[in-house]
């Protein structure tokens, strides 16, 4: 008990008398702390957004005609990727107006981006020099974003508008076409106004007409080729004609999805970006604060050798 009582002492004594060399080590460590936070580390900040990317499909519901030209757009991993991509991330520096004093590939390199577990939420945080900046690089990226998707949208909608507007104009060409052989052949054969206007009309329609014997009779004298000429004639209007219609109205249907479909409904900001007030890094409180512990461990440790070396240099000289 004695034995441990004196080399506890000697060990407090030990530290005591090296109490100069403890607090030179700690001064010096929280100097390069101090130098460090506030002059050569250059501070850091971060700027967060949570967005909701919901397409509104339901699974496992038939799709509209209209849904396949964002149901594989508008996801949340779709969004994850679109995020990343350079393209993007440069148009949104150029709408945050910071060209030239950052670039595609360093601001993708401070983005961190995650899909919440089980939902359609995509975090987003983006880290830069200044805490305006962070907030107007994450701005114009989420602008771009939205404009890339929408683009994608209007440029597959404008495509498909072009192909059946195309086909709308040949059918009604030929349409027309068709439609003066028939006339010209009917009155050739000098049938009646209204079994022209029926059969050019619709076939759906049905007319009530007054023949004479006269009419009755140039009817009845038409051949079995002249009859069959003209069925065949009317047939393919009533084709022209249904075509034509489906034509016209998909084209109108693209116009009006154009028209109606919102990008706001499909990619919802829940979280808007503000302008950090604090620098997450360096913080100047903890770094001195861990420099103040690891500086009395290192300086106790030196103390210690210290006295281990005085010692052992000692038993040296009475040995020689």
């Amino acid at each position: 008990m004695m034995d441990e009582t004196i080399s506890l002492r000697e060990l407090i004594e030990t530290i005591w008398k090296g109490k100069w060399i403890i607090a030179a080590t700690t001064i010096v460590a929280l100097l390069f702390s101090m130098l460090a936070s506030f002059v050569w580390i250059k501070p850091t900040y971060s700027a967060n957004a949570t967005i909701s990317v919901n397409n509104g499909i339901v699974p496992g519901k038939q799709l509209d005609e209209t849904d396949s030209y964002f149901n594989e757009i508008i996801t949340p991993s779709a969004y994850m990727e679109r995020v990343q991509s350079i393209a993007v991330i440069e148009e949104g520096i150029k709408k945050a107006h910071l060209q030239g004093k950052y670039s595609p590939e360093q601001v993708k390199g401070n983005l961190n981006i995650e899909n919440v577990p089980n939902t359609n939420l995509i975090r987003i945080t983006l880290k830069a020099a200044n805490p305006s900046d962070t907030k107007k690089l994450l701005d114009g990226i989420l602008s771009a974003v939205k404009q890339s998707i929408w683009q994608d949208i209007q440029t597959g909608v404008e495509k498909d508008l072009h192909h059946f507007t195309k086909l709308k104009e040949k059918e009604r060409v030929q349409l027309q076409q068709t439609i003066k052989l028939y006339r010209q052949q009917a009155v050739a054969l000098k049938l009646p106004p209204s079994l022209l206007l029926d059969a050019v009309v619709s076939y759906n329609n049905q007319y009530i007409i007054t023949l004479d014997s006269d009419r009755l009779r140039d009817i009845s004298a038409l051949s079995e080729k002249e009859v069959i000429a003209l069925n065949e004639l009317s047939n393919q209007i009533k084709s022209l004609a249904d075509r034509y219609r489906q034509y016209v109205n998909k084209e109108q249907q693209l116009r009006d999805f154009l028209q109606s479909f919102s990008i706001e409904n499909k990619i919802l900001v829940i979280s808007a970006p503000v302008v950090p007030q604090a620098p997450d890094s360096p913080k100047p409180l903890l770094n001195m604060g861990i420099a103040f512990v690891v500086a009395i461990m290192v300086g106790t440790g030196l103390v210690f050798f210290w006295r281990y070396w005085k010692e052992t240099g000692q038993e040296r000289k009475l040995e020689s």
